[in-house]
């Protein structure tokens, strides 16, 4: 074995969306930094849709960017398409999405990396997370190259023992063209004994819009003005640009037909899949399946970028034989002449139970080990990225001896996503809605700088030149909601607009957030009852069996954290307070004496 002889403090194994904030962040934050990837010409790939945001995904990319991040600045870099979704509906659920250039996204968040201080990358493929009795210590790859570290962040997508299906056709692969991670995946199963699982996933055929005859189609163009997704682009930014349009069409009785007549020969209805699927992003096969009676689905025709003709269809997405696909496209009016340049396809992967984690995204068996992003059993770049980002904080503060950073439901969409994952697991692939949030009406994207830019002033993550802009802006939105004429500060014009946007909204809906507010501070208060070390939650007498068994499991840190555990009643959380309450005093005494 040849022994580098760098020695890193946090080493980042995947280059996709939760590996590259992961590395990011961990590097701001001082930690000498790695990160490990199979290739560096697909670093921040947009392996499915060539988008950025949605409903909820745009508020997380909003809390990244506040913290932060930088997929927000990435994306209006690479943007060519803005719209902002139920614009009908209140302010809680405005979200809003990119349509990017997916080459521009990709290196110029390879860029980023190449540029940030403390963090180097190496284009190679981790085989083995080395341990000895304190944890991590060092990661071996492919060519037999150990590099030493405490702390590794697997962020390893869909490539841990990745199967490829199209039709009856089964190739390995993470991607398409992309071979998998059999060797980590199985010394994560074997060696360091991670509960492991298998999910599937799969995206839509790439066609050539040459031959698209557009009058058919309705269409949808961008948003003037954008409502950018970094709190950090002025507007102005973009006035240069021409923005491209996305297009919207329909399936038919004959794409109906085609479906039907080749169910079998489908990899998810043929037998070759096995494993469970994104149920809020299904194949079209499977719409036709479980919706018989609803005969056009909506489909979306969007731009992979300004310099090329293949288009991605939102809605199409398929694990069936090519020439199924190519019958399925000249279904569709004003798609009969084009031709198909990628064929659809499903991928089946390895993922690791999110209930063995803390909420700090440490793993409880392996100290030094954190997990993000589809390795958890989400799906999404957005849900990736700020797993990402927690991760990357929490491995630069495990190496520096500092308490982790979590961020609480009522705080953040990451917040709210974290805790799903780590307190209530997963059956499916997790993807986020507004719904899940308790707390919605306070975690909108119109706000999220004024939520979580402080904590990442205080974290060292956002550049402290801005904290003077930052306090005028927040200065400006508290004089606006109070009626008062704003301070005089240095605010753009699209600052000020954006203040008077939010103390509008804050006059409008001023009951439903007091409302809220309280319900969160409850729920607060339980989230911080620690439960203290020694004391052990299913040992307490009187709790239900389930709960005591569920308990035993997850291992909750927090009352709160144990509230929300599936199984486990008011009644139980009760209990353990008092219980709680009472190890504390005789724990206090003892040290008296």
């Amino acid at each position: 074995m040849f022994t580098c002889p760098q020695h890193y403090d946090v080493i980042v194994i995947g280059g996709g969306h939760a590996g590259c904030e992961a590395a990011l962040a961990a590097a701001k934050l001082g930690a000498r930094t790695l990160l490990l990837t199979q290739s560096l010409d697909t670093i921040a790939q947009m392996s499915c849709n060539p988008s950025i945001g949605g409903i909820a995904k745009g508020q997380i990319v909003r809390e990244i960017d506040a913290l932060g991040g930088a997929m927000g600045r990435v994306t209006d870099i690479a943007s060519l398409h803005y719209h902002l979704l139920n614009t009908g509906k209140g302010p809680a659920v405005h979200s809003p999405r990119v349509q990017c250039d997916k080459k521009i996204y990709q290196f110029t968040f390879k860029h980023f990396l190449e540029k940030q201080p403390n963090l180097d990358l190496m284009q190679d493929e981790a085989v083995k997370i080395c341990t000895d009795d304190t944890g991590v210590c060092g990661v071996l790859t492919l060519r037999n190259t150990f590099y030493h570290t405490r702390t590794a962040i697997l962020t390893t997508g869909t490539f841990l023992a990745g199967t490829i299906h199209i039709g009856t056709v089964m190739t390995p692969g993470g991607r398409y063209n992309d071979m998998p991670a059999n060797a980590l995946s199985q010394n994560l199963r074997e060696e360091l004994g991670l509960p492991m699982a298998r999910f599937k996933t799969g995206t839509p055929m790439r066609i050539n819009a040459r031959n698209l005859d557009f009058t058919k189609f309705r269409p949808q163009p961008s948003d003037n003005p954008p409502w950018t997704m970094s709190h950090f682009t002025d507007p102005k930014e973009l006035a240069h640009k021409t923005f491209g349009q996305c297009y919207i069409t329909h399936t038919t009785l004959q794409t109906d037909k085609i479906l039907r007549e080749n169910f079998m020969r489908s990899a998810l209805y043929g037998g070759n899949i096995h494993s469970q699927g994104p149920r809020y992003c299904p194949s079209v096969e499977d719409k036709i399946k479980k919706f018989p009676e609803v005969t056009s689905h909506p489909l979306f025709l969007e731009p992979e970028g300004f310099y090329t003709e293949e288009y991605y269809i939102q809605g199409f997405s398929t694990s069936m034989p090519e020439d199924v696909q190519r019958a399925l496209i000249a279904s569709v009016p004003g798609m009969e002449k084009c031709s198909i340049t990628r064929p659809g396809y499903a991928v089946e992967y390895d993922y690791a139970n999110p209930q063995d984690l803390f909420p700090s995204l440490q793993s409880k068996r392996v100290p030094g080990l954190f997990l993000a992003g589809q390795i958890n059993g989400t799906t999404g770049y957005e849900e990736a990225g700020g797993q990402g980002l927690m991760a990357g904080i929490n491995a630069a503060r495990f190496v520096q001896g500092k308490e982790p950073f979590v961020l609480r439901r009522d705080e953040a969409y990451i917040g709210v996503l974290i805790d799903d994952l780590v307190t209530k697991g997963v059956n499916e692939p997790y993807r986020m809605f507004t719904s899940r949030a308790e707390s919605r009406i306070l975690l909108r994207n119109d706000n999220a700088d004024l939520r979580l830019t402080p904590h990442g002033l205080a974290l060292g993550l956002v550049d402290p030149a801005y904290k003077t802009p930052f306090e005028n802006y927040r200065r400006t939105c508290e004089a606006l909601c109070a009626g008062h004429t704003p301070p005089q500060g240095d605010l753009g014009p699209w600052q000020l607009a954006n203040a008077r946007r939010y103390a509008e909204v804050q006059a409008k809906y001023a009951g439903y957030f007091e409302r809220n507010q309280k319900e969160a501070e409850k729920l607060a208060d339980l989230d911080h009852i620690k439960i203290p070390d020694g004391f052990d939650p299913a040992a307490v007498r009187g709790l239900l069996f389930e709960s005591a068994q569920k308990l035993r499991e997850i291992k909750p840190q927090t009352l709160g954290q144990a509230s929300r555990i599936p199984g486990v009643t008011p009644a139980d959380i009760q209990l353990l307070a008092i219980h709680i309450e009472r190890f504390r005093k005789l724990k206090n005494a003892k040290i008296a004496h």
